[in-house]
This record gives structure tokens, C-alpha cells and sequence, in this order.
């Protein structure tokens, strides 16, 4: 006879998971949830007595290398905690976040070599601590170090601790980490009964009902949906955004109440989106909406639906039928003037109000009457200086329009806030070099993707528009200029008629 087994060694090989920072520490909060859903009547009971519902605070030392996940869930008893700690082993209700007996050993082993979890079970007398040393165990260790301690009988609550990390999270990677989170555990939040925190600060999600499209009668494009694939059941809801906005379009997948895979990383199928959703066209930018898909298989990172032959395939088959409507209307936004996702005419109304108090104000008074225009020789040079040194580095991209121009866009951070908010150099007669000031004062009023796109657009297009008055027209005469964007402006549109 032969005999299968796994040697300790293997949870060395946990460290080498293709998790990311926000899906290993989803697998804590699982927990925690789950157990919550799992006793959530004797919870909630004693949740009212002290005020409180469930929560999962998790605070990160970056300098120091600790990771600490605390909740008031149920907690465990020495049995339960023995089974948690059993590799491969699935907990009682498999049918919930926690289905693999996997995820608390294999994201803490990713993160870090040393954990040790204290938790105390409502109703017991005392807490329990288990130390874990994944080098100990991977060397032959099978007896964890444990130790109890007399508590009262109405704590509860479990304590991780990770320390000696395989990596550490900087900068922008905590950023995410936070928005992930927020964007994972959006249907407790929106159930009201999680608060889960991060670095001190509970997490929230806000619904973007108020950012989808309406047609004439006030209504918002969102359309329920439902069908099946070989028995198993999907359901969710379509929309189109108002306003396009690459990052939060794309599906959202949900399984067990938990998003696996969505904002800022959404699912955009195939078949609707395009080849690996790449294309930055009006579907990529305006179709959102989420998808239930309890009935399918999740990933063992639960970060993604673990497809088995064509079911991919066919869920998107029939997540297009059902919302062909929805598609014609995202792709078809500008042509169809009752789908126009311009400004509503309150909008307008508030832009012009702001922009007449503006005009009107003291400071703009004073700006007219004191401003000292210096001479054109001396804005050129001045401006020929900054921009000397500036083009002399990376340009954050060049485009080549056809064989006539080359336009070099800086988008410079070096520059000061008394700088010019942009710069034109045509040093060569099929050249621009376009320098945005980042630090310009009223670059810190731009919003969003669309507002940044639409500043930069000007930016651009002005300079284009004198290149080629002087090119075609040898002067710079302001309505000449002004008709040349005109129809630098309308190319957007025409990209968009034709996607």
C-alpha cells in the first residue's frame, strides 16, 4: 500500500499564493462574517445590550511589520479553534465564505512567519492564545503552544497577530487595500450590520444609483436580471452611467454576499466588453452593474468564479441577451438625444451661477484692474526658460497624428503654482511639446477622469489649433484658431459614432 500524504513543509509553499494584499485579508473578515451569520440571533442579542453590531478592525505597522485582525464575532471554543487550524479541513456550514477549511492558515502564512490568534467564545469562562510558527511546523512541529486565560463569560472575540512578513505594503498599495475592501463587503454595509475598519477608519460604500442615466421621464437605467446555466442561477442588475467613468464601469461579481471580483477591478465579459476590456470605448465606459453567482464555484483566493468547461462562456451569452437593451443604450448614449448624458439643465444652471459669482467678485475686479500685462518678448522668454529645461526629459506620451505633427504632452509636477497653467513649444515645424502645470491652482478644482480628460483636451487642442493657423494661415488670428478647435473638439464624437 501506498500511502498519500502532505508533508509540514508544504506551508512554506503558502507564502508563494497568488494572493493580493486586499484578498488575503479579505479571508479574516470571511471568517469573522461567517461565524456572525453562523449565531447571528445570539449576536444580535448581545450586540443590543452594549449598542454595538459586528466588527472587524484591522490595523497595519508597515515600519514595524505587525498586522493585527480583531473582531467581537462569536469566537471559539478549544475545538473550534483546533479545526480552524487544521489545513484542508472545511468548516460545519461549507456553503458560505468559509467553504475550503483554507483561508485564515493560507493568508496568514502569505503575509507573514509568526501569528499567533487569541479568542474568547461567548458563554465560555476563558480565552484561548495559539502560537504559530510556520518554520517550527515546516521542521516537524504538529503541537502548537497554547495557553488559556479566565475572562468574562460575556466577551467574545477573536485577536490575529502577524508579524515577520514576506512583505511589507507601501504608498499607493494601502490606498487600494482600503478601496478594495470598501468595495468587497458592500452588502453588509448596505445590510447595516458590518463595521469594518481600516487603520481606524470604518469603510463605507456609496451606491452609485444617483450617477446613472435617466431617461425623460426620471427614471434610472437599471434593469434586474435573472437566468441559469445548467441549473445554476444568476441574477443582478444592469446600468448606464451618466457620466463616463472607465474605472467604475464593468460587472461586479458576487458570491456568498462578498464581492470576489469587482470596482476597481471589475469583470468585464468578452462578449460585451471586448477583447480583455480593453478598449476605451463608450461600453467600457458606461455599462456597470452586479452579478450574483452563489451557485458557482469560487476561486481558492476567493478572488475570482472558478469556471468549469464553457460556463464563462455561456453566462455571458446570457448576461448579453438580457441586457441587449442596456448595451444599445450605453453605446448609443451621444446619438440618441433622450439618452444625452450631458448636463441636466440644473446643472447648467448651478455651473452658470458659480461661474457669474466668480466673474462678479472682488478678485476678479482686482485681477482686471491691477494685472500688469508684460510685453510679448517678455512672456516668451520667461516661458521659454521653464520650458527649456522641462522638455528635456520623458514626456508622459507622444502621439503621432498621421506623418504632419508630433505632439509631446508633460504633465509636470516640478513646475510652481505662479507657473503658467500651460506651455506650447513648437521648436520644429512638426512638433509641439505641451506642458501642463500640475500645480496651477485650478488644476486642484478638476474632478474625476472625465474633468481631467476634458482639461487636458483644451490644453492640447489649443495649442494644435495655433500650430496649424500659423502652419496653414501663417497667423494667429483668434477666430481662426477658435474654428480649428472647433473641430479638433467634434473628433471625440466621431470616435464615439463609430465604436
Amino acid at each position: 500500500m501506498i500511502k498519500f500524504a502532505i508533508g509540514n513543509n508544504a506551508i512554506r509553499s503558502y507564502r508563494r499564493l497568488a494572493y493580493t494584499p486586499w484578498h488575503a485579508m479579505a479571508e479574516f473578515v470571511d471568517n469573522s462574517s461567517q461565524a456572525y451569520f453562523n449565531h447571528r440571533q445570539v449576536l444580535d442579542e448581545s450586540y443590543q445590550k452594549n449598542g454595538e453590531k459586528l466588527e472587524v478592525s484591522i490595523a497595519y505597522d508597515a515600519d514595524r511589520g505587525i498586522l493585527t485582525i480583531a473582531d467581537n464575532s462569536i469566537g471559539m471554543d478549544i475545538t473550534e479553534l483546533g479545526r480552524a487550524l487544521q489545513v484542508g479541513v472545511p468548516p460545519e456550514n461549507s456553503n458560505g465564505r468559509s467553504r475550503y477549511g483554507m483561508g485564515m492558515k493560507t493568508a496568514a502564512c502569505w503575509i507573514g512567519n509568526f501569528w499567533t490568534v487569541e479568542t474568547k467564545k461567548l458563554g465560555d469562562k476563558a480565552s484561548i492564545k495559539v502560537v504559530v510558527d510556520v518554520e517550527k511546523i515546516a521542521d516537524g512541529q504538529e503541537e502548537l503552544p497554547t495557553e488559556s486565560f479566565p475572562k468574562d463569560p460575556g466577551l467574545h472575540y477573536t485577536l490575529i497577530t502577524i508579524i515577520d512578513h514576506n512583505r511589507r505594503f507601501h504608498g499607493r498599495t494601502l490606498g487600494k487595500i482600503k478601496e478594495f475592501l470598501a468595495s468587497m463587503y458592500r452588502e453588509d454595509f448596505r445590510a447595516g450590520i458590518l463595521d469594518l475598519k481600516w487603520q481606524g477608519e470604518s469603510l463605507s460604500w456609496d451606491d452609485i444609483d444617483d450617477r446613472l442615466m435617466k431617461d425623460r421621464s426620471g427614471h434610472i437605467y437599471k434593469l434586474p436580471f435573472e437566468f441559469e446555466v445548467d441549473g445554476k442561477k444568476a441574477s443582478g442588475w444592469a446600468g448606464v452611467l451618466a457620466t463616463g467613468g472607465r474605472s467604475f464601469a464593468g460587472f461586479s461579481i458576487i458570491h456568498s454576499g462578498r464581492v470576489v471580483k469587482g470596482y476597481p477591478d471589475s469583470w468585464r465579459p468578452e462578449r460585451i466588453f471586448g477583447g480583455g476590456g480593453g478598449r476605451n470605448d463608450l461600453i467600457n465606459q458606461r455599462l456597470v452593474g452586479e452579478i450574483h453567482l452563489d451557485d458557482f464555484d469560487v476561486s481558492h483566493t476567493k478572488d475570482d468564479i472558478l469556471w468549469y468547461n464553457d460556463e464563462e462562456e455561456r453566462v455571458e451569452e446570457k448576461l448579453e441577451e438580457k441586457i441587449k437593451s442596456y448595451i444599445e443604450a450605453a453605446r448609443n448614449t451621444r446619438k440618441n438625444r433622450a439618452l444625452q448624458s450631458g448636463p441636466s439643465e440644473g446643472e447648467i444652471d448651478a455651473a452658470l451661477a458659480t461661474l457669474k459669482q466668480e466673474l462678479t467678485s472682488k478678485e476678479m475686479i482686482d485681477q482686471i484692474q491691477i494685472m500688469v500685462v508684460p510685453s510679448p518678448e517678455d512672456i516668451k522668454s520667461a516661458r521659454s526658460a521653464i520650458a527649456a529645461d522641462i522638455i528635456q526629459g520623458e514626456p508622459d506620451f507622444v502621439a503621432k497624428i498621421g506623418n504632419q505633427l508630433e505632439v509631446s504632452v508633460f504633465v509636470e509636477e516640478k513646475m510652481s503654482a505662479n507657473d503658467p497653467y500651460v506651455l506650447y513649444e513648437a521648436a520644429l515645424r512638426d512638433s509641439i511639446c505641451v506642458i501642463i502645470n500640475q500645480n496651477h491652482p485650478h488644476f486642484n478644482h478638476l474632478e474625476g477622469t472625465e474633468g481631467v480628460a476634458n482639461y487636458f483636451r483644451h490644453c492640447i487642442y489649443d495649442a494644435i489649433a495655433e500650430w496649424q493657423a500659423a502652419r496653414k494661415v501663417g497667423s494667429l488670428d483668434p477666430d481662426t484658431v477658435k474654428t480649428i478647435k472647433d473641430g479638433l473638439l467634434r473628433v471625440a464624437l466621431s470616435l464615439e459614432a463609430t465604436t
